[in-house]
């Protein structure tokens, strides 16, 4: 069986400008992985990548510290979904980030405080009854990022892919090989760690688990700051 390994990106910018990049500790993770993966003996023969700019970095230091020169294809069916959209379709008021800063200043723990209005978003959102307000629906990116999948499973000629994409498509693709409902996709991606490797197994027939949020190169490691869920 062929074997594809999801990369879920480093950690990004949050509350910064542009979400979409790298945070210096998540340039150290990409790396980290990369040499981890190294030392494991592992090796790629197709490499795919969402297209967002944390997507590209991520591979970029991984496949650099591993030593391996191939280039991402593109598939945009691994981007995340527009969490930004989801949230402000909830909160409308947090579309200004002032107003969001002073709401999650106002608790002691600020993001125990947006955890749980970002969980309410993400309820509203998988519900289906505001559909016609979003973009994107619940049900069309789950669509798209098993069409990603299947993309990905027609490489009849690669045996060990990596999938460099993020928390919410990784969950997706775990939930379908294991046909868990909406509400269990949706608690996975709460416990994907940046950098932790998801790994399935597949031939033309079928498609399994074979492990799931891979941390070990950052959870024995000596440095801890790099372990980061966001």
């Amino acid at each position: 069986m062929a074997a594809i390994y999801f990369i879920r990106h480093g950690q990004a910018s949050f509350n910064s400008d542009n979400y979409d990049k790298l945070s210096p500790t998540g340039i150290k993770q990409a790396h980290a992985l990369g040499t981890a993966l190294k030392q494991r003996g592992v090796q790629f023969d197709a490499v795919y990548a969402g297209s967002m700019v944390r997507h590209a970095e991520t591979a970029e230091g991984c496949l650099t510290a591993m030593g391996c020169d191939l280039d991402p294809v593109i598939i945009d069916g691994f981007n995340e979904y527009d969490h930004e959209e989801v949230l402000f379709k909830h909160r409308p008021e947090f579309s200004n980030k002032l107003n969001l800063a002073e709401y999650l200043a106002q608790h002691p723990n600020p993001h125990k405080a947006f955890q749980a209005e970002f969980e309410l978003a993400l309820h509203r959102w998988r519900g289906g009854d505001y559909d016609h307000e979003y973009d994107e629906t619940w049900q069309h990116f789950n669509q798209r990022c098993v069409n990603a999948l299947n993309q990905v499973r027609n490489n009849r000629n690669a045996k060990s892919i990596a999938v460099f994409s993020s928390g919410g498509p990784i969950s997706v693709v775990t939930g379908h090989c294991l046909d868990l409902n909406d509400a269990h996709i949706a608690e996975l991606s709460w416990s994907i760690m940046n950098c932790s490797i998801t790994s399935l197994l597949y031939n033309k027939d079928k498609i399994t688990l074979r492990y799931f949020n891979d941390f070990s190169h950052f959870e024995y490691g000596e440095d801890k700051s790099l372990l980061t869920y966001r």
